[in-house]
């Protein structure tokens, strides 16, 4: 049995199965069920890189790390990771190994990637996931974007992509795994990342280990479309001003935070120098937020009267202090799409 989830088609996606597969959710996240139960991996994964398409060096390897560790780091489904040979370009279907690469975006329906799963008969008991493939478009850019870019990049597409490896679906809320684009982001030095919604999948399919992981973004679901929740523009504001923030705040991990610290400071430096770069505090707050919790919060803060003129980047900070112990620690910080110009 295969099924191909396509991500961002240019045209409807096809699903070929000759069972009946129906969608089960824990809250937000969402997987198919074969006779009740889910279908997934059951056992250990190898996955071979394509080293044809995916070098041994460079950004597209690094994002590919990232891709599948922001799932496996989870629970460690994955048992070990081979490399192709380089004179092997092919990626073969049904062939009994889960491979991931790179193709003409053509190849894959105009899509920015796909995911084929071979699955298990679905008769008496459940369905088994016995090999994934994944393939993403050659002409997408595999950067780190700043925490506001709106738009798809090769980066959150790998991270996508692997949560349909783990067997997931999509779902239009705060998830990586949304149906369609852009990706949400967080900030700092890996914007591409996994969310509340889809780490509660993991833990309910794969076992979980437990911790804290706060993230902030810059974007949130407004509807069902993801926006920048400042509008981007500059504004203009005068010393000894106020002004109003909003940001997405969420904890993917399955243990609440506790009290931790929380900042808005302005800084002339973009990302992704900004992020840990010269700064003015111009607010700051006590937070807490549970496991699995996310949500978008207004936050006030003023215009020092001594700030110099000048053209400001707004930064949001969770935990600047690290009092948190966190599975990751470099994905706590974004920035705002709006801008403040101060001159008077």
């Amino acid at each position: 049995m295969k099924q191909a989830i396509h991500s961002w088609a240019s045209r409807a996606a096809l699903v070929a199965v000759s069972c009946l597969l129906l969608p089960m959710s824990a809250n937000a996240a969402v997987w198919r069920t074969c006779n009740g139960s889910p279908i997934q991996w059951r056992g250990r994964v190898d996955l071979h890189r394509n080293r044809c398409s995916i070098p041994d060096t460079g950004i597209i390897l690094r994002a590919y790390w990232n891709g599948v560790l922001q799932w496996d780091n989870l629970s460690g489904v994955v048992d070990g990771f081979w490399v192709n040979p380089a004179t092997d370009c092919s990626i073969g279907q049904n062939d009994g190994q889960s491979e991931v690469g790179l193709t003409n975006r053509s190849s894959i329906d105009g899509a920015n990637g796909v995911t084929i799963l071979q699955l298990g008969a679905c008769t008496t008991g459940p369905s088994n996931i016995n090999e994934a493939d994944i393939l993403l478009a050659s002409d997408l850019t595999f950067d780190v974007k700043w925490g506001n870019f709106r738009g798809t990049a090769g980066r959150s597409t790998f991270v996508h992509e692997f949560g349909h490896f783990f067997g997931f679906l999509h779902e239009d809320v705060h998830a990586v795994l949304r149906t369609t684009p852009p990706h949400l982001l967080t900030g700092g030095t890996e914007s591409s990342t996994v969310w509340p919604s889809d780490t509660l999948g993991m833990n309910a399919l794969y076992g979980f280990r437990s911790g804290v992981n706060l993230l902030p973004s810059a974007l949130g679901v407004v509807g069902s479309s993801v926006q920048t929740l400042d509008p981007a523009l500059t504004l203009t504001l005068c010393r000894g001003s106020s002004r109003r923030t909003r940001f997405y705040l969420g904890n993917d991990g399955n243990v609440g935070s506790g009290t931790y610290g929380l900042r808005i400071r302005l800084s002339t430096v973009p990302p992704f120098s900004g992020y840990t770069g010269t700064t003015t505090v111009v607010a700051s707050f006590t937070h807490s937020l549970g496991g699995f919790s996310q949500g978008i919060f207004d936050l006030n803060f003023r215009i020092p009267p001594t700030l110099p003129n000048g053209t400001y980047y707004i930064y949001l900070d969770m935990d600047p202090a690290r009092t948190i112990p966190e599975s990751q620690e470099g994905d706590n910080s974004t920035v705002s799409a709006m801008r403040i110009n101060v001159n008077c």
